[in-house]
């Protein structure tokens, strides 16, 4: 079972919050209703100020705040973007995943695909939605559902909450610079299969590409 790593001991509230998570995640996190009780349950965590903070300055010991991205089970990462910066239109293969803005602001869009083109054989995304989020927000998106996350401050931190770890899924990635869509495997860091897609939808064809100084990604 995952545990946090060894550092300071979590303030009581944020063990709390984890319990009840491992609880409700059990032995199949894919269960109907589990990302949404799992959202509710960081929601009202994060609403204390003090675990807030604590989470906030996990961050700054290590990226996997609770669990990790290599073993299985229920996991916690912490992103700050002044290392991570832009991260294209991607989802969680099979999985779900929920983000947690605990510093700073964020902008995530929602994406899905819609389908494929039949004379190009080009996959068709379209958007869905889009939000930002301050300190305190929760974000769901299910499986199949791609986020585009975007800093809007350059001390934007949140977590990323997964149910599988990552290095067993297949992810579709989608470089808006380029077209190209990639099946991505996290455990052999490339991908394992191409192609092409193009946005569809009003929305999506005005839709904010990235900027010049939001390039990185997550490898």
């Amino acid at each position: 079972m995952n545990k946090p790593a060894e550092t300071t001991p979590p303030p009581s509230a944020v063990q709390t919050m984890l319990d009840d998570m491992l609880r409700i995640a059990g032995d199949d996190a894919h269960r109907p209703g589990v990302m949404e009780q799992l959202a509710e349950v960081m929601e009202k965590a994060v609403a204390n100020p003090e675990v807030l903070n604590a989470l906030r300055d996990a961050t700054l010991e290590r990226m996997d705040v609770y669990g990790s991205m290599s073993e299985p089970g229920l996991g916690i990462g912490g992103v700050r973007s002044a290392q991570i910066g832009y991260r294209e239109p991607h989802d969680h293969g099979n999985c779900w995943a929920i983000n947690v803005q605990v510093a700073g602001k964020l902008r995530l869009v929602h994406w899905t695909q819609d389908g494929v083109d039949p004379a190009t054989g080009k996959v068709r995304l379209r958007k869905i939605d889009e939000i930002v989020m301050g300190p305190g927000d929760v974000d769901c998106s299910p499986p199949g559902v791609a986020h585009e996350l975007y800093p809007e401050t350059d001390d934007s931190i949140e977590l990323a909450v997964r149910c599988h770890s990552l290095a067993s899924i297949i992810q579709n990635r989608y470089d808006r610079s380029s077209g190209e869509h990639k099946h991505w495997s996290w455990a052999q860091k490339k991908a394992v299969e191409t192609g092409q897609f193009e946005v569809v939808g009003e929305a999506g064809l005005t839709a904010r590409p990235p900027g010049e100084a939001m390039t990185a990604r997550v490898k």
